[in-house]
């Protein structure tokens, strides 16, 4: 793979070719810091923008533009990486020498069709798109609510702290999406075009002069960057653990550990603290938590830990019945004090070895591997080689002084319905 990084002033095009896959994949990137009041309304406007547009009037007919152009996909998608929003418009097509000549210049133009040329009428958007994009995101904010652990783990962030970007979610509340309206959409899609850091990646096997050509001829990005924009929350760490207990409809009980990560360096958050996540509950069924709780004492189906690096932050969930939740919380204490000076060779050995499984996995989907790029440049993220080489040098020695860097902040339980006085 070739990697190149082409700065055009109000834009970013990274080019990365090669022949390993048959489809080319492009992802216009916008991203800016996380504006809680205004999070629903850019989701909304990036479900929005590839709905439909004045060329193509209805979903029905982009998707016939997508049949004639070889099943070409096209889609938005907005995430909340630390104290940053990223909005893409995402495509992938097949590749052009297994087509006619103006079928790369056709799929190519597409997405920006749709950037650029928004159905738009008198400073609005339409406003039946509206309902349906409402409709999808109430929908969505639903699945929430009626996924346990997610909903026990967007409960617990609250309780951490109500203020931190780290409890927001991108689709807001149900008062926030039915506020939406098609003015306030224009009114962020106007500040976004002008205020958003953007970056087109792209990657296939393609002639980068002729695709660079074809973007910059299509793009009409006149953002002013005066700002800056930071990914790391730095979460308020406490001198009290926050403890709190609801009850639920749900069959089993969510128990949910926040702990804050403390001044790590920069090798420290890089890749201590992903093998200690590891070991600790990020991999197999052979990590510390998996065997207390379900190897040993068979409290669970599943419990594991998810490091947060840009939020600072270590989160540990599990389900358990209701008249278990007192030992699972000794077990779940218990593992993570045991990373102290209970963590073997064999164990770090491990969790390096699924470390660089997972960067090597990388290399087999266009999507992981513009990830990949997209952190190198904007997230403190390695080159793939460096990475597996820096995991490599890790010791146990390492991951148990960083145990020293972890604080328990919350501790919270959803109780499920299936208790003793049931």
């Amino acid at each position: 793979m070739i990697y190149k990084l082409h700065k055009n002033g109000s834009y970013n095009i990274h080019t990365i070719t090669t022949d390993k896959f048959k489809t080319i994949r492009m992802e216009i990137i916008l991203r800016n810091n996380f504006n809680q009041e205004t999070a629903a309304i850019r989701t909304a406007l990036f479900e929005m923008l590839t709905e439909n547009s004045k060329n193509y009037k209805s979903k029905r007919e982009l998707n016939l533009k997508e049949e004639e152009l070889y099943n070409t996909i096209i889609y938005a998608e907005s995430t909340k990486l630390g104290n940053e929003i990223l909005s893409s418009i995402n495509l992938e097509f097949l590749n052009p020498k297994y087509t006619d000549d103006d079928y790369l210049n056709e799929a190519l133009k597409l997405p920006f069709d749709l950037l650029f040329n928004p159905n738009i009428i008198d400073g609005k958007f339409d406003d039946d798109t509206l309902v349906t994009i409402k409709q999808r995101l109430l929908s969505e904010l639903a699945s929430i609510q009626e996924n346990p652990q997610k909903k026990a783990i967007f409960n617990a962030l609250k309780i951490m702290d109500p203020k931190s970007i780290s409890s927001k979610n991108l689709i807001g509340t149900e008062e926030e999406i039915n506020n939406i309206t098609t003015t306030k959409l224009y009114q962020e899609y106007l500040y976004i075009l002008a205020h958003d850091y953007i970056d087109i990646f792209i990657i296939g096997d393609f002639d980068c002069d002729e695709v660079i050509n074809i973007i910059n001829g299509e793009s009409n990005f006149r953002t002013i960057k005066n700002h800056d924009v930071s990914l790391f929350i730095d979460n308020r760490v406490k001198n009290k653990v926050s403890k709190k207990e609801e009850s639920s409809n749900d069959y089993q009980s969510q128990i949910v550990y926040i702990y804050n990560t403390i001044n790590l360096n920069e090798n420290e958050r890089k890749y201590i603290m992903p093998i200690y996540n590891m070991i600790l509950g990020g991999g197999s069924l052979e990590t510390k938590l998996s065997k207390s709780l379900r190897g040993d004492n068979s409290l669970c189906y599943g419990v594991q830990s998810i490091y947060n690096k840009y939020d600072n932050l270590l989160i540990i969930t599990t389900s358990v019945d209701a008249s278990n939740v007192n030992i699972a919380k000794k077990l779940i204490a218990s593992s993570v004090n045991s990373m102290k000076d209970k963590v073997t060779d064999d164990e770090v050995k491990h969790a390096i070895s699924s470390s660089i499984s997972s960067i090597n996995m990388a290399y087999d989907y266009p999507n992981r591997v513009i990830a990949n790029y997209l952190f190198n440049y904007m997230a403190e993220l390695d080159p793939m080689e460096i990475r597996i080489e820096n995991y490599k040098k890790v010791t146990k020695e390492e991951v148990a002084k960083i145990s020293k860097k972890i604080k328990l902040n919350t501790i919270y339980v959803l109780k499920g319905e299936n208790n003793e006085e049931n």
